[in-house]
């Protein structure tokens, strides 16, 4: 779906994903210390505003101008710095603690592509945290989008995280509704310099 698309969506059914973030966003990032956040394809911002909640600097990007309108709206302490940009393109001007893309579904190559960009602006001892509908939504789950070339496997983000210290690449299982929701988890950062002993 291109920019006008996601504008008619949020026109036409406003918070469509609730005020609260993911489970699994919450239960991954509860604990991190604070620092900077960048939330790609924030939506309507219900990351970003639990995360600047939790005391996190966040860049909250997007590309449906209403979209971050009606976060804007929602972020009544004006905490949040709100752009309208195009993610796959963007970058911030410094490095930050967190990338988180949630529920951002590209075709296989540009998610990579993403992925590993957003990688290289993780400041050490950040991380990178990418949540969205896994391919085996498709025919064995419920919800998500209807079409499979832009649903990532755990390879297409294995090869993504090339290169960085991966602690969790995995399938989520999520109800919804009457059914379940399967949806995959890559958690990674940069590697530090060990200690040789």
């Amino acid at each position: 779906m291109d920019a006008a698309d996601w504008d008619a969506r949020y026109r036409d059914r406003p918070d469509p994903w609730g005020s609260e973030p993911a489970d699994t966003v919450r239960q991954r990032l509860a604990g991190a210390t604070a620092g900077t956040a960048v939330d790609l394809a924030c939506g309507d911002g219900r990351h970003a505003r639990w995360l600047a909640r939790m005391g996190w600097t966040v860049t909250a990007v997007d590309h449906s101008e209403v979209a971050i309108e009606q976060a804007r709206e929602k972020d009544t302490d004006g905490l949040i710095d709100w752009r309208v940009a195009d993610v796959t393109d963007w970058s911030p001007d410094r490095p930050v603690e967190l990338a988180l893309i949630s529920f951002l579904h590209l075709p296989a190559d540009d998610l990579r592509a993403l992925v590993a960009r957003a990688a290289g602006w993780i400041a050490p001892g950040g991380r990178l945290l990418y949540l969205g509908h896994a391919s085996e939504n498709y025919h064995r789950g419920v919800g998500g989008p209807p079409d499979p070339a832009i649903l990532p496997g755990i390879a297409d983000l294995a090869s993504a995280a090339v290169g960085l210290r991966v602690h969790a690449l995995e399938h989520v299982l999520r109800p919804q509704g009457d059914g379940t929701a399967i949806d995959i988890l890559l958690d990674a950062s940069p590697w530090q310099l060990l200690e040789h002993r």
